[in-house]
């Protein structure tokens, strides 16, 4: 039977049959938030730019045989892919691509940080207008995963200038604006900022927290109200490195180094003595609309917090391997009902900003893990992290019709096939958007 959504088809757009070999339609019933399902010789009718049934040809046709029948021989139909974490106003360093990253950094978030900091400042003294060439790269960024097939990206940057990344795009940009401070005066400042933010006209622009390493505890509680008063996902990175896990346990090692060069510490800030997640569960800011990114380094106890409160997860594999801080322990997230969204993260911490890619390394790194679970990740699990899965993330009745078609050559004889040439090949899978 055909997955039908209950109302009547719309006057205005003739609708359309689109029939495929395989199309990966939505979450099978028995997993929650888990494998993708797929039909083989499916179909699904579109109408007025919303999915308006799903299933065998055999049955579109006999309910829709009346409507044009548009065939994709040797494409798959497939959901369009979400970045759940991007900083697109670092598009313009492309630092990534610039340094021996991995030997260099060999699993020192704070070497990168220099590297990151001295080279914004370096272009902000020989730039004549530097905002202009950061919103151009990021666009441009933008316009490419738009072309390779990203219906969404969850955007944070330092600039209230970025907010405008997204306009007039085909992709859909949620930015959020990162805030930081851990000393008495910077988190003074902050507070500040959040005030202004917090007026009526300022509503529409969503603040989120850096790390727990370089955020007060205060500043975290306060910017995460307003989240919830924004209704808007509040996105953290944690538990990125070990580096960051000693630093918040005992005060020690290369990030109070760090930040005492930099001046950004004034002894005010108390170490938690905790791990990143407790710390942070501890405040009170873990809760269904937050998003945790990276989640490295963190152990049961912390997955079981994250499972509890229904919290989100992106991972992003690109990025960790670059700055060579590890992998996060995915088979445990999903052994707890938890999937990740994934993401690029930056051009500063990633050669390229591509969501085939991220799922190659995936696979890569974690071989145990299903295919169909991964190509989940990139499109429900981004869809959950960002409260659009009423919207997208899956090609079900009812959701807009943001539809890849891919090519997938001659080897594709299983659905087995499928999953793994969409989560294997990737900078060389060829999608095409569905109009």
């Amino acid at each position: 039977m055909t997955n039908q959504k209950e109302s009547h088809l719309p006057h205005s757009s003739m609708p359309v049959i689109h029939r495929s070999p395989w199309v990966i339609s939505g979450l099978t019933p028995d997993v929650q938030g888990a494998p993708l399902g797929i039909i083989e010789d499916g179909a699904l009718v579109v109408a007025a730019g919303l999915i308006q049934a799903v299933g065998k040809y055999r049955d579109i046709a006999k309910e829709f045989g009346q409507f044009h029948t548009r065939e994709h021989g040797g494409r798959v139909l497939a959901p369009a892919l979400i970045n759940g974490h991007c900083h697109l106003e670092l598009s313009y360093l492309d630092l990534a691509n610039k340094t021996e990253g991995q030997r260099r950094y060999s699993g020192d978030p704070t070497a990168w940080i220099r590297d990151l900091l001295a080279a914004r400042e370096k272009n902000s003294q020989e730039t004549a207008d530097a905002e202009e060439l950061i919103l151009s790269h990021a666009r441009q960024a933008l316009r490419q995963m738009s072309a390779a097939g990203v219906a969404f990206v969850g955007d944070v940057g330092n600039a209230l200038a970025s907010r405008s990344i997204g306009n007039e795009q085909r992709t859909r940009v949620s930015f959020l604006l990162e805030l930081l401070g851990l000393t008495k005066e910077s988190a003074e400042k902050t507070f500040a900022r959040l005030e202004n933010m917090a007026a009526p006209e300022s509503l529409l622009i969503g603040c989120t927290a850096h790390a727990p390493y370089s955020t007060t505890p205060a500043l975290i509680q306060e910017i995460k109200r307003q989240a919830e008063h924004k209704d808007h996902v509040f996105s953290i990175h944690v538990a990125e490195s070990a580096q960051e896990v000693e630093f918040l346990q005992s005060g020690t090692g290369v990030f109070k180094e760090f930040l005492q060069d930099r001046g950004a510490w004034d002894g005010s800030f108390t170490i938690p003595g905790k791990r990143s997640l407790h710390y942070l569960d501890s405040l009170g800011v873990i809760d269904d609309k937050t998003l945790c990114v990276h989640c490295v380094h963190v152990d049961r106890a912390e997955i079981e917090i994250l499972a509890k409160k229904k919290a989100k997860v992106c991972l992003c594999p690109g990025s960790n391997r670059f700055l060579g801080v590890g992998k996060a322990p995915v088979t445990e997230f999903l052994a707890h009902g938890i999937l990740p969204a994934l993401g690029t993260d930056s051009l500063a911490s990633n050669e390229v900003l591509s969501m085939w890619r991220e799922m190659r390394l995936l696979r890569e790194s974690q071989p145990e893990l299903a295919p169909q679970s991964v190509l989940a990740m990139a499109t429900h699990g981004g869809a959950q992290a960002w409260g659009t899965a009423s919207e997208m993330g899956s090609l079900e009745p009812g959701k807009k019709a943001l539809i890849l078609a891919i090519n997938c050559g001659e080897n594709i004889g299983t659905s087995n096939d499928v999953f793994e040439y969409l989560t294997t090949a990737g900078e060389s899978v060829q999608a095409e958007w569905l109009e």
